[in-house]
């Protein structure tokens, strides 16, 4: 990422939300010459209005600086996942709790032969 990829993001947002350089600058507590040298690359981005920039326009630091949301992408990409897949991870779901409940029963039949196995151990070892 470079700062005039940057510098066109803080220009883009600034035209959206209609407001002029000067408006811009009043609102950051700094010169109109001041701003317009972080619109146009000549200052350094990384200051201590950068917050202010993203505050002013209402977005995160992450939107100001890449020019998307990360989180809202990966929301979207979850969403796009769910639609596609929505219906085989819900019969997957199906067929997990299924065999869950399978394996329970399994575990107690076993429990019940050791009991038996047991018991006829004990009823062996009294004959004798």
């Amino acid at each position: 990422m470079d700062e005039s990829f940057i510098k066109n993001n803080i220009n883009t947002y600034r035209k959206s939300k209609d407001l002029t350089q000067i408006e811009a600058a009043q609102a950051l507590n700094i010169s109109t010459n001041a701003y317009r040298k972080i619109e146009k690359g000549n200052t350094a981005i990384i200051n201590s209005h950068v917050r202010e920039l993203a505050d002013l326009f209402e977005m995160s630091l992450e939107e100001l600086f890449l020019g998307y949301s990360p989180s809202a992408t990966l929301d979207t990409t979850i969403n796009e996942v769910k639609a596609e897949y929505g219906s085989q991870v819900t019969r997957l779901e199906n067929r997990i709790e299924y065999l869950e409940k399978l394996n329970e029963s399994l575990e107690e039949t076993i429990a019940s032969k050791n009991e038996i196995i047991t018991m006829l151990k004990k009823m062996l070892g009294e004959q004798k």
